[in-house]
């Protein structure tokens, strides 16, 4: 007779496979666990200095470009040359009127008055300019430097008062000729010769310091680590409040360059990412305040 077969139901792990399989998931859950973590924190870690990068990067940009176009660079100057202040003068065309016609050239700050900003403080109204630790100190609203003189230099691209600075303190008559315009020249194309509203119309299109400085400024709050930007007629922007450090600096011109300032900026993150920028800006305009302008 042949043996016969039986047939056993399938019986499953033993106890013993079960804990080495369960020990083995464990592990790689652990490992899998670790290396997620490590992937997200680097994420996390990556993503943070990206944005503070970005950050920094637009509020650098503005200020750069801000201070390449501009016609007048007013803090940091020569007198404390180190500040957590930038300002100068807006691409505003206040009166619409542009060199030779040409809409890609506007005429800018071509005719202030002997209050360049024509705000009614000395230097830029609520700030200290001249670094000396008080707020619109000086001779009056005509001492546009708070240096306690008023409109002690003229337009001509010179430091005539030899205190570092170029053109920072004009009188009504810009270039102080005692003739509208620049004397014994046509300055509008008009075909006559300092022709205009007298000594004061500084570009002879009939009126008197209609086009004063429009000021943008750059503040930076230590306690609040904020950079904001303030802009004419505007009130404060917020550009950063990751800030750590802003410092501009102001090179006067010598045998190797013109009038030049860096600017410094830090960002930190509060779980301790940190980018730091740092850049020259040229103000091409400054000793270019008649014909085209710079872009």
């Amino acid at each position: 007779m042949k043996p016969r077969l039986e047939h056993r139901p399938h019986q499953g792990l033993t106890l013993v496979e079960l804990l080495i399989a369960a020990s083995i998931t464990g592990l790689i859950s652990v490992a899998a666990a670790a290396v997620l973590s490590t992937c997200l924190q680097a994420h996390a870690y990556a993503a943070g200095k990206s944005a503070l990068f970005r950050e920094g990067l637009i509020a650098m940009e503005r200020m750069t470009q801000g201070v390449r176009i501009s016609t007048f660079l007013l803090i940091p100057n020569n007198r404390r040359p180190a500040r957590n202040i930038l300002a100068f003068s807006g691409a505003v065309n206040d009166d619409n009127d542009f060199y030779f016609n040409d809409p890609l050239y506007p005429r800018i700050d071509e005719d202030t008055g002997a209050d360049m900003n024509a705000d009614g403080a000395p230097g830029i109204k609520g700030v200290d300019d001249n670094g000396g630790g008080l707020v619109d100190n000086g001779a009056g609203p005509e001492d546009d430097d708070e240096d306690g003189l008023r409109n002690e230099d003229k337009l001509d691209g010179r430091d005539n008062d030899l205190d570092g600075n170029i053109d920072e303190d004009l009188g009504s008559d810009m270039n102080k000729d005692g003739k509208p315009g620049i004397a014994k020249m046509d300055d509008n194309a008009d075909g006559i010769v300092d022709n205009g509203g007298g000594l004061e119309d500084d570009d002879e299109d009939g009126l008197k310091n209609e086009d004063p400085l429009n000021p943008i400024l750059y503040t930076y709050d230590g306690a609040t680590r904020t950079l904001r930007e303030t802009r004419p007629g505007g009130a404060a922007t917020t550009l950063s409040s990751h800030v750590t450090d802003f410092t501009v600096t102001y090179e006067p011109p010598d045998t190797s360059h013109d009038p030049r300032i860096s600017i410094s900026l830090t960002l930190a993150s509060d779980t301790g990412e940190s980018v730091r920028f740092f850049e020259y800006a040229y103000p091409r305009n400054v000793k270019q305040k008649t014909g085209k302008r710079c872009r």
